[in-house]
């Protein structure tokens, strides 16, 4: 299924340019890319990156430049046009039609026949086949709204794999993905790169650039930066190229942590995960983690009343808690931020001003009347404490980057000023930058006396910002790992650790 070997593209992009309204999203910028080169695409959110590979996919026109395929200049009406030139972009946002089987998803617009009819045996066994090739331990037959996200991602690769793209574009392709399931997809890079294929990788994860990368541009404010081969260049250099000034990125502070539970956790089964139990303190960040599918995922969900208890108990605050929808479990101090903010948490049609409301509407009312003098004034507060980079509140919430997506998220719970927070994946797709603000608010919450729960597939982060860690394997809690012990390689072997043996705490 992997693309054969064909000689090598070059695409060269030329003074591209694009306005969004008021908004220049890119300034006329110079691009080159290579076929057999990894060349890695970095800036933060609200750079242009997005614009950028979206012009290359087909889904918007620049507004002045050209595209040239091997001194070809070449035009794009549609994604279907860029596809058909071999260029396969997976996008941050997955693309899936979720009744539809994974097998059914992989064919899709190139659905084998038999006379007139759909041969499905065909759609199957190739969709098996290459699913395996990729290593993805997927079943062909399973409904893609039934996966988990990071299931779903590696849906995405193998369908532009099997495509057999000359440019592969990949938009924070392992956000979604376990650091086993991570470096399975970089052995894939390195041998789609020997093949002659253009890669076009955008990641926020600076670790991985270094690992893959052959080039690294960087975008900001719509603009080229410049481009540099990644041996001339270091992780604080391209920061510093990325926002205009070094990150002060800072470890987590002391924490006191209170000796009475806030939340307790017994014998709880929901999902696909069994049996769980452990405690949460107040002042504490407990880290949830594991690999795609163990489990950990759905937990938050549950105490969020948003999926059933099958079995065991929450206790919160001294007293059995068992919601039964999120209005409940809002009313109890608790807040949900999905790991799928797209999906999952925002209005997308509406504005900022109406997604940061959403959970406040309650006290904005009179009467049912929504009061929209304190609404927007509630919006314009939060819009404030939490920097987002907008116009305005009325602004639509889509018309934002990733980051401020996720702020306005983040915000929408803080202003209800809860006592648990479950936070899961928070700073997935987000940029060096908001992701340190975020882990410094994190870091807050903390300090106010608040419970977090952690669920995070992002090594760094857990050591970054958990007070303790539990691990899942296989729908069960694995082992729990002490602040001591919370470092990187300790969380992937325990992550990855036979199932069978014990997983002990390094020292």
């Amino acid at each position: 299924m992997s693309p054969q070997s064909s000689p090598p593209t070059r695409v060269t992009l030329r003074g591209i340019s694009r306005r969004f309204n008021a908004v220049q999203a890119l300034r006329p910028l110079d691009l080159g890319l290579s076929g057999g080169e990894i060349h890695a695409l970095c800036g933060e959110n609200g750079a242009g990156k997005s614009t950028l590979i979206s012009i290359l996919g087909g889904v918007i026109r620049p507004d002045s430049g050209s595209i040239e395929f091997n001194d070809t200049e070449v035009r794009f009406h549609s994604p279907a046009d860029a596809l058909a030139a071999g260029v396969a972009v997976i996008y941050q946002e997955l693309n899936l039609v979720e009744p539809f089987t994974v097998a059914e998803n992989l064919a899709l617009g190139h659905e084998p026949r038999s006379g007139i009819r759909l041969d499905r045996r065909a759609i199957r066994s190739r969709a098996r086949e290459l699913l395996a090739e990729l290593g993805f331990d997927i079943d062909p037959g399973a409904e893609v709204g039934s996966l988990s996200v990071g299931q779903r991602q590696q849906v995405e690769i193998a369908r532009a794999i099997g495509r057999r793209a000359r440019i592969l574009i990949l938009d924070e392709p392992t956000a979604a993905l376990s650091r086993a399931e991570a470096e399975r997809l970089f052995l894939l890079l390195r041998d789609l790169r020997a093949r002659g294929l253009a890669i076009l990788y955008v990641s926020h994860h600076l670790d991985e650039v270094f690992a893959l990368a052959d080039r690294i541009t960087v975008l900001r404010d719509g603009s080229r930066v410049g481009t540099w081969p990644t041996r001339e260049l270091t992780l604080p250099g391209v920061v510093a190229h990325m926002v205009g000034q070094a990150v002060d990125v800072r470890p987590a502070a002391p924490r006191s942590i209170a000796a009475e539970p806030s939340l307790r956790v017994l014998s709880a089964s929901g999902g696909s995960f069994r049996d769980v139990t452990f405690d949460l303190h107040p002042g504490e960040v407990l880290g949830l983690t594991g690999l795609a599918g163990s489990g950990h995922e759905e937990l938050a969900a549950v105490l969020f009343g948003a999926r059933p208890l099958a079995s065991g108990q929450f206790v919160w605050r001294g007293r059995e808690f068992r919601p039964r929808h999120p209005r409940q479990a809002r009313a109890a101090g608790l807040a949900y931020v999905p790991p799928d903010r797209r999906r999952q948490g925002l209005l997308p049609s509406r504005s900022i001003t109406a997604n940061l409301a959403l959970a406040s509407l309650e006290t904005l009312s009179t009467l049912g009347w929504i009061r929209p003098g304190l609404r927007g004034k509630l919006a314009s507060e939060w819009c404030r404490q939490f920097e987002v980079a907008a116009s305005s509140p009325s602004q639509g919430v889509l018309t934002l980057s990733g980051g401020n997506q996720q702020k306005v998220l983040l915000a929408r719970w803080a202003a209800l000023g809860p006592s648990l927070f479950l936070l899961n994946e928070p700073t997935r797709g987000i940029d060096v930058k908001t992701r340190e603000a975020i882990h410094r608010w994190i870091d807050d919450l903390a300090a106010a006396g608040c419970s977090v729960l952690l669920t995070s597939s992002d090594a760094q982060e857990i050591v970054r910002l958990a007070s303790r860690c539990v691990v899942f394997r296989s729908g069960r809690i694995a082992t729990e790992l002490p602040r001591a012990s919370l470092r990187e390689q300790t969380l992937i072997e325990a992550m990855m650790a036979d199932p069978v043996a014990p997983t002990r705490a390094h020292s």
